[in-house]
């Protein structure tokens, strides 16, 4: 054998030496594995997505945090950011024992082999019925061996996305994080596939592997979100014109989904995304819903519905009585103006999100933004009306905007 190939054949057989190899593992096994365990806690298991890389996990103050160890079989080198290898993992753990540099905290210990529990999680896991995966017969289906999956470029509750290239063209790759979520993950297929409008994120479609993973494959907006845009460059970069650009394409993309009967329900700077020519596009699908089907109330249709949502950002009436309409949707799309025209900060600033529902009921609004045109203001004001019906429709505050954008 020659020496190059004798060391990467040791490098293999490294990875079974240590403890915290715990080899074919899932991603749901590690973070059950981990959970209960003090923060900085973690273990080295065999990626589901990338065949011959590993993943690294990490407990991170009760919060799981996976990166994936990029292993070079020409040259036999591992690498978590592609700026530092190693040749074995032992130096890889070694490095970031003694420094973060880049993690979420420093690995502090390796969890200890706990070969029973994880005969109890697979038994669990196993034991769980399996279901019939059926993709949307509308969402155009691509080749998985037609995509190619480069770095990682955000991660959700649900999901990661990652940059990726499809027939040459830049895309994005959004892969279910928990297949726990796949009919969410399909239904957001299925409303991104069924909405066509340039400030709306597009769906190019559906890949699918032999081992059921799901993969979203949507046009690539190349900086990225409206929030990080927002926080990153600042008011000596973006002008009150880019703003009221911003206002402005949010707003089409939430008439046409208005025009179109359908409530997006998680409307915020972080699920917009700005293009590489500054156009905003509204993304994140996975609780939007159709109105057609639902019942009325004074004349509007209405979604009942409990679901995990964004306190500051939610509409009370959607808080108390889990009551969403275009209306709760406008609450929400006032408070993305303000993030806009804070240029990105966190709303109800000092105030906890557990207090924000009482303080609106007591009357209390946030004020505009220092500087914030006066018009912006009272759209703001007048999507936060206690009474949900008097807030105006996304179709009447776009001619508004229109017309601001005129006296810029």
């Amino acid at each position: 054998m020659a020496n190059g190939e004798e060391t990467i054949e040791t490098t293999r057989l490294e990875r079974n030496l240590y403890s915290w190899n715990f080899g074919k593992l899932t991603r749901i096994q590690s973070e059950q594995l981990l959970i209960d365990e003090p923060s900085g806690t973690f273990l080295i298991r065999e990626s589901e997505h990338y065949p011959g890389d590993l993943t690294l996990s990490i407990n991170d103050d009760n919060k799981i945090q996976h990166y994936r160890i990029v292993f070079d079989s020409i040259n036999g080198t591992f690498t978590i950011d592609d700026e530092i290898f190693f040749t074995d993992l032992y130096l890889l753990v070694k490095h970031y024992e003694f420094d973060a540099d880049g993690l979420c905290c420093r690995l502090e210990k390796p969890l200890s082999s706990k070969r029973d529990t994880i005969d109890s999680v697979k038994i669990e896991k196993s034991a769980s019925p399996t279901v019939p995966l059926v993709l949307p017969l509308n969402s155009p289906i691509i080749d998985y061996a037609e995509l190619h999956i480069g770095k990682l470029v955000g991660s959700g509750e649900f999901a990661e996305v990652y940059e990726g290239i499809y027939r040459k063209s830049r895309v994005a790759i959004k892969i279910l994080k928990e297949p726990k979520s796949t009919v969410r993950f399909l239904h957001e297929a299925d409303i991104m596939n069924s909405l066509k409008h340039q400030n709306l994120v597009q769906l190019l479609g559906i890949a699918q592997q032999p081992d059921r993973i799901i993969y979203l494959v949507t046009e690539f907006m190349a900086k990225g979100s409206l929030l990080h845009y927002l926080t990153t460059r600042g008011r000596s970069v973006i002008s009150g014109k880019d703003l009221i650009s911003f206002t402005i394409d949010t707003c089409e993309g939430l008439t046409y989904l208005e025009q179109n009967h359908i409530v997006h329900r998680d409307i915020a700077a972080s699920n917009v995304l700005i293009a590489d020519d500054n156009t905003a596009k509204i993304s994140d699908f996975g609780l939007a819903k159709c109105l057609e089907t639902t019942g009325k109330e004074n004349g509007n249709s209405t979604i009942k519905e409990k679901i995990k949502c964004r306190t500051k950002w939610t509409a009370p009436e959607a808080l108390e009585s889990k009551m969403y309409t275009h209306k709760s949707d406008m609450w929400s799309y006032g408070v993305l103006l303000w993030e806009i025209f804070s240029y990105g900060r966190c709303p109800y600033p000092r105030i906890p999100a557990d207090d924000v529902l009482f303080n609106l009921k007591e009357g209390y609004r946030m004020e505009p933004p220092h500087d914030c045109p006066t018009d912006i203001g009272d759209i703001m004001r007048q999507a936060w009306h206690a009474d949900w019906n008097r807030r105006p429709s996304f179709h009447q505050v776009l001619e508004r905007l229109k017309r601001i954008n005129l006296s810029f």
